[in-house]
């Protein structure tokens, strides 16, 4: 994974149990932005190991489809982590998702083992990075000291429904307006930049077929500072991508408010109104960042869809 990778936010990141050939063949065409093989809650106990070797024989395809590819492997308290990780680590891995994170030093004992799967690959050191899941009252606890623990770590992303679980919540199914979870979502929110990382990766919606829910609830995770969701479905990914993009009418007043302030400013004024909002420096820089942002991720799903398009054609 380049730094250029993860220059752009990961709007969608979608699943895929790594002992299903059929959807891990699959997994890599519904345009997100990343993809995960699971070898951790999708996978039955007893298949575990041996859904390792099946994950590693397609890393190397499924790394010039265009996602970014995690594995999810078990967590350390299941004593599978480290032949989890030795099992798949390969050149075509960029990331594993480590679930039940509860503390830096769990990160500090996956480091070690990257490092010597690595070194066993052949791959650099520090290639293959890391998405902790935080999904206990523990793991949120320590949530900031997680962000910042060894420099594989991407960010921070969110386990609600294990989350819940540790709770003790009276329902498997949560408030669509996710009252129950507010605190959790806003606190890694912070934890995560603290920490000098990027906004983190937002649970899953798990009514899978609720589709005006989860534009909703990716609505209210994208207002608190979620870059992306996690995505249980296929019908997901769209619109996951569509709404942790930066929002069209809010890139054209972007684009106003950078043309105004520059005539303004030309004319020796650094604060001004555009349309009732005041705009000073630190408003048009985060205005020129939105538009960049947007600009950027218009290229890489041209690009994306592009892609698609020639590999179609040439089946």
């Amino acid at each position: 994974m380049s730094a250029a990778d993860t220059s752009l936010p990961l709007r969608s990141l979608l699943f895929a149990p790594g002992n299903e050939p059929r959807k891990v063949q699959k997994v890599a065409t519904f345009g997100s932005d990343a993809i995960i093989l699971d070898l951790e809650d999708a996978v039955p106990d007893a298949d575990k190991v041996a859904t390792r070797p099946l994950v590693r024989a397609v890393l190397a395809d499924l790394a010039t489809v265009g996602p970014l590819v995690f594995v999810r492997v078990n967590s350390l308290a299941t004593g599978l982590t480290a032949g989890d990780v030795e099992g798949v680590v390969t050149p075509g891995i960029d990331a594993i998702v480590l679930p039940k994170t509860e503390a830096p030093e769990d990160l500090d004992a996956v480091d070690a083992m990257l490092a010597a799967a690595e070194r066993r690959a052949g791959l650099p050191p520090g290639r293959v990075k890391v998405l902790p899941l935080v999904e206990t009252a523990r793991g949120l606890l320590a949530a900031s000291a997680i962000a910042g623990a060894i420099p594989r770590v991407i960010t921070i992303a969110f386990g609600s429904g294990d989350y819940t679980r540790d709770l003790e919540l009276p329902a498997i199914r949560w408030s669509l307006e996710g009252t129950e979870i507010f605190y959790a979502r806003a606190k890694l929110i912070v934890d995560a930049r603290a920490a000098g990382r990027p906004g983190p990766i937002d649970g899953p919606y798990v009514a899978v077929r609720d589709a005006q829910g989860f534009e909703a609830d990716c609505r209210t995770a994208r207002r608190l500072g979620f870059q992306g969701k996690i995505c249980i479905h296929p019908s997901q990914v769209t619109p996951a991508n569509r709404l942790f993009a930066p929002d069209p009418e809010e890139v054209a007043f972007c684009r106003k408010v950078i043309a105004s302030f520059t005539v303004a400013e030309a004319a020796g004024s650094a604060s001004i109104t555009v349309d009732g909002i005041f705009v000073d420096y630190p408003i048009v820089d985060k205005a020129a960042r939105i538009v960049a942002l947007a600009e950027r991720l218009a290229a890489k799903d041209a690009a994306a869809g592009g892609a698609a398009a020639a590999e179609r054609s040439g089946r």
